[in-house]
């Protein structure tokens, strides 16, 4: 009976899930599933009869189950998927029509935050969940309409109300007819009567799945993030359905989820040296302020590590952390990136528009990787939201006001580029207020040791293996060798050696990188050339262009201004790093 409305059962589940934030699934007599939400949606028109054993009982019974601990209650015994089931909490009530079971509606967790705030409201839980059998069974006797009075809204309100997000409900002619607790606080709005001049409008850009809206309230603005969903009710009271959370709340929960590995703040910096215990201690001394950071280091000596710590030890290390390398985007899409665009603003531009990383990182910290490779006229645009702590969005003529920190890393001599009119001074002085300059592995030595403990550690439990003894001759040589690359190259190095390890847990020289072997050798000839005081023309030359290597960065501007330095062309210089594996 109930397979010939599907379709409206489907949409019933979907709008509950909304609202509730939680996985329903609707099963036929027959144990047949005809709607799912989420990773249930996939599986419409299969049968779940070898692992239905909690919505066999309430079928058996004809009254509504909870099952709190899946797997662990008696229900579950004989389930054929007792074992691998995923499910934290379950509750289903059966459908009855004209008192014969006529199918199953049930609500499902799967992470211990959703089966949380089910213990928290139990009973409003259950109450809803029969309730929607009743809609459903409404829906049964009437194919053409689905009936969502009011009652239904009053009875829901307790689950609305604990939601986490804002909801809104409109009613046909476009005014407020409801919102819940949370939405009260959001936008501070007082008791009732509701306000007849709110307004919520879609600005047309998305981020993930949710879009962007401009709430409008007694003359303020406020942007937030959600979810329409237009509700298939009689009652010109209820509409539409919207689900919304403050812009700089999403963008804080987008944060978290991207920056989890990186969340050791300090702890991730491995060293004792003095020289990087003096940058610790100027992390801790600078985190609170929101003055801009510049650090300057080598490739590999781990400059988004400091900038990450920085962000950890502050006030706003709540609030994102949004990191851009600007030399790993083309110059022609960095603007769009970091500022943003509106539906149409350049030709490629998605429909749905972009909201930029300045606005991401709103109320936390931006992190401006490869800053050196920023063209000059990003580069006083960057002067200006630095000045006005404003942006606007390409295409748009509307100032967004931002509060965030500014933490820029490069590699290169700023001061070189700032004398060939690649880099601007204005700039370079606003963002130097704080300088951090990160020292390579070759000036401290001391934290190798501490290193290779650890990258042994980390990279013995990935492969299964264990240190038992190193040579200390293989100590002698990893502290010999200038490692260009820094500790990115020596972590990669540990890797190696430990891919490399024999099963006895004993590393010797044999095990340890051809390179680091290639180069203490190259270094005794230097030695000997150096005795015989001639220095083969070829040496001076790769001697030359490693100097002016070092000088400028590897970069393609750096390699640029290396070859103008050097008197040869580019293509020369890219032809003599490849002759000499520089």
């Amino acid at each position: 009976m109930l397979d010939s409305i599907a379709p409206a059962i489907n949409r019933i589940a979907q709008v509950i899930s909304i609202v509730i934030g939680l996985d329903v699934e609707v099963v036929n007599a027959e144990f047949v599933r005809i709607a799912g939400t989420g990773r249930y949606a996939e599986g419409v028109g299969t049968s779940i009869i070898e692992a239905g054993q909690v919505y066999r009982t309430a079928r058996r019974t004809g009254r509504p189950v909870y099952v709190e601990k899946p797997r662990f209650h008696p229900i579950c015994d004989g389930c054929k998927k007792k074992d691998t089931c995923e499910e934290k909490l379950t509750l289903c009530a059966p459908i009855k029509i004209d008192g014969k079971v006529e199918g199953i509606i049930g609500i499902i967790c799967f992470n211990e935050e959703d089966r949380a705030r089910i213990l928290k409201t139990r009973d409003s839980f259950l109450d809803f969940v029969d309730m929607m059998s009743n809609i459903v069974i409404s829906a049964a006797r009437d194919q053409q309409r689905i009936t969502m009075m009011s009652n239904t809204v009053d009875m829901l309100q307790s689950v609305v109300d604990a939601y986490s997000d804002g909801v809104f409900v409109f009613g046909r002619d476009g005014q407020l007819t409801y919102v819940n607790e949370h939405a009260k606080r959001t936008i501070r709005l007082p008791d009732p009567p509701l306000p007849a001049n709110l307004t919520l409008t879609a600005t047309g850009n998305t981020v993930e799945d949710a879009d962007e809206y401009e709430l409008s309230y007694n003359g303020k603005e406020l942007m937030v993030m959600g979810r329409t969903v237009e509700l298939a009710a009689q009652d010109p009271r209820f509409a539409r359905l919207v689900i919304f959370e403050h812009q700089r709340d999403f963008t804080r929960r987008m944060s978290r989820f991207t920056s989890q590995a990186h969340s050791d703040g300090l702890g991730a910096i491995l060293g004792n040296s003095p020289a990087v215990v003096r940058l610790k201690e100027r992390v801790r001394s600078i985190a609170t302020s929101s003055s801009t950071v510049l650090i300057e280091g080598e490739s590999g000596t781990g400059k988004e590590l400091f900038a990450r710590a920085i962000h950890k030890e502050s006030n706003r290390h709540d609030q994102p952390f949004i990191a851009i390398n600007c030399g790993a985007i083309p110059d022609s899409l960095l603007e769009s990136e970091l500022f943003g665009y509106i539906s149409g603003a350049f030709t490629g531009a998605r429909s749905s528009g972009r909201i930029g990383k300045f606005e991401l990182a709103n109320g936390g910290v931006l992190f401006l990787d490869e800053i050196s490779s920023m063209p000059l006229y990003l580069q006083v645009k960057l002067l200006r939201v630095l000045q006005e702590r404003t942006i606007t969005r390409l295409g748009s003529n509307k100032l967004i006001n931002i509060d965030i920190r500014v933490i820029a890393a490069t590699n290169d001599n700023l001061s070189e580029l700032i004398a060939h009119n690649s880099f601007r001074s204005d700039l370079y002085y606003r963002l130097k207020v704080i300088p951090f300059e990160i020292p390579p592995l070759r000036e401290r030595l001391e934290d190798v040791d501490m290193l290779t403990e650890h990258f042994f550690r980390k990279y013995g439990e990935r492969f299964g293996k264990n240190l038992r003894h190193i040579d200390p001759q293989c100590m002698d040589m990893l502290k010999s060798y200038p490692w260009p690359g820094n500790i990115r190259e020596f972590e990669n190095a540990i890797e190696f050696i430990v891919n490399m390890m024999p099963e006895n847990g004993v590393v010797t020289p044999a095990v340890l990188p051809p390179f680091l072997h290639a180069a203490l050798r190259g270094e005794k000839k230097e030695q000997l050339d150096r005795q015989d005081d001639i220095i083969p023309l070829s040496e001076l030359e790769r001697q030359a262009i490693q100097r002016a290597l070092d000088r400028f960065g590897s970069t393609t501007g750096g390699k640029k201004l290396a070859a103008e330095r050097l008197g040869i062309g580019l293509a020369t210089l890219y032809r003599k790093i490849q002759l000499y594996g520089l």
